[in-house]
C-alpha cells in the first residue's frame, strides 16, 4: 500500500489530470447511453454498452493500482477514450453511412445475440493457432539448433529455408484442402508451414550469432552433442528464437484468419466472412474487436514469458 501511495505522489499533476479526465469520460459515456442513447440502439445493446463501459473503468483503476507505470496504463485508456468518443460522434451527427459504420450499442448488441457463434468461433480459431504454432515449435527449434550445430547439415538445409522461407503460405491452401482428410488439419497444416520457416531461421541465426569463443570454451570440457546443445547452444541462442517465435506468431494468426476466411466452416475468420456476405457491418466490427482482443492477451501472454524465460539479460544489461 505505501509503494502504491509513493507511486502516485511522484506523478505530476498533468498525469493526474489525465486520469481523472478518463474514469470520468467513462462515467460520462455510460450516462450518454442510458439517458441519451442513439435511435437505433436497442435496450439490450445499452445495457451490454454500459456494461463494458463499466469492466474498462474496472480495468482501469485495477492496472493503475498494479502497473509500476501508471502514466503508461493512463495514455493507453486515454487513446481508448478519443476511439470511444469519435466513434459516437460520427455515428451521432451522421458523419458516416450508419449501416457501414453502426453506433456502438449497435455493435455491442452483437454480443448479446451472437455470443454462441462467436465463443465456437474463437475455440475454434484458438485449437488451430495453438496446433499449428505448437508443432512448429516442437520442430523449428530443436532442428535448427542441430542444423546450426552440424556444418554439413547447416551447407544442406538453410539454403533450402532460404528458398522456400518467402513463400507465403496461403499458397499451400489448396494443396492442403485437396490433400488432407479434414478442414481442420489443412488449417494446422498452413499454420504449421507459416510458422516453421521463420522459426527455422531464427534459431539457426540465433546459434550462428553466439560468439565462437564461448563455444569453443564449452567444447574444450569435452562435452557431448546433446549437452553441447541443451546447456550452452539453447540458452545462448534464446533471444534470437524469441524474435523468430514472434515473428512466427504474427505470420501464424494472419495465416490462421486468411485461412479460415478461404477454406473453413468455424473460426473468428469465418464468423467475419459469414456475416460479410449479409452486409452485416455490426457483427463485423463486433469480430473485429474480437480479433483485436486475442492479439492483445495473445501478445501479452508471449511477453510475459519472454520476460520470465530472460529476466538473466535483463540482470546481465543491469
Amino acid at each position: 500500500m505505501n509503494f502504491d501511495m509513493i507511486k502516485f505522489k511522484t506523478l505530476t499533476k498533468l498525469t493526474m489530470l489525465q486520469i481523472a479526465m478518463v474514469f470520468f469520460v467513462f462515467i460520462g459515456l455510460i450516462f450518454l447511453t442510458q439517458f441519451n442513447p442513439h435511435p437505433l440502439q436497442n435496450p439490450l445493446g445499452g445495457l451490454i454498452y454500459s456494461v463494458i463501459l463499466s469492466l474498462l473503468i474496472l480495468l482501469f483503476l485495477l492496472m493503475l493500482l498494479i502497473n509500476k507505470k501508471p502514466q503508461k496504463i493512463a495514455d493507453i485508456f486515454t487513446v481508448l477514450i478519443v476511439l470511444f468518443i469519435a466513434w459516437e460522434i460520427v455515428t451521432r451527427f451522421n458523419l458516416v453511412d450508419i449501416v457501414v459504420l453502426p453506433p456502438p450499442g449497435q455493435v455491442f448488441e452483437v454480443y448479446g445475440e451472437d455470443y454462441g457463434d462467436i465463443l465456437f468461433g474463437v475455440v475454434s480459431s484458438l485449437s488451430v493457432l495453438l496446433s499449428g504454432y505448437g508443432l512448429a515449435i516442437l520442430i523449428a527449434i530443436p532442428l535448427g539448433l542441430i542444423v546450426a550445430y552440424k556444418k554439413r547439415l547447416y551447407e544442406f538445409v538453410y539454403p533450402i529455408s532460404k528458398g522456400f522461407g518467402p513463400i507465403p503460405p496461403m499458397v499451400y491452401i489448396p494443396y492442403a484442402i485437396v490433400l488432407l482428410p479434414s478442414l481442420f488439419l489443412s488449417s494446422v497444416f498452413v499454420l504449421f508451414i507459416g510458422a516453421f520457416w521463420p522459426l527455422l531461421i531464427g534459431v539457426i541465426s540465433g546459434v550462428l550469432n553466439i560468439d565462437e569463443k564461448y563455444v569453443n570454451s564449452a567444447k574444450t570440457l569435452g562435452l557431448s552433442d546433446w549437452t553441447m546443445i541443451k546447456k550452452i547452444l539453447l540458452p545462448a541462442a534464446m533471444p534470437h528464437i524469441f524474435q523468430g517465435a514472434f515473428i512466427s506468431l504474427i505470420i501464424s494468426f494472419i495465416t490462421l484468419l486468411v485461412a479460415e476466411v478461404i477454406g473453413s466452416s468455424a473460426g473468428i475468420g469465418w464468423y467475419l466472412q459469414h456475416n460479410a456476405q449479409f452486409a452485416r457491418y455490426d457483427a463485423i466490427i463486433a469480430g473485429m474487436i474480437v480479433i483485436s482482443i486475442m492479439v492483445i492477451v495473445i501478445a501479452t501472454i508471449f511477453d510475459k514469458i519472454q520476460s520470465h524465460v530472460l529476466k538473466w539479460q535483463k540482470k546481465a544489461e543491469f
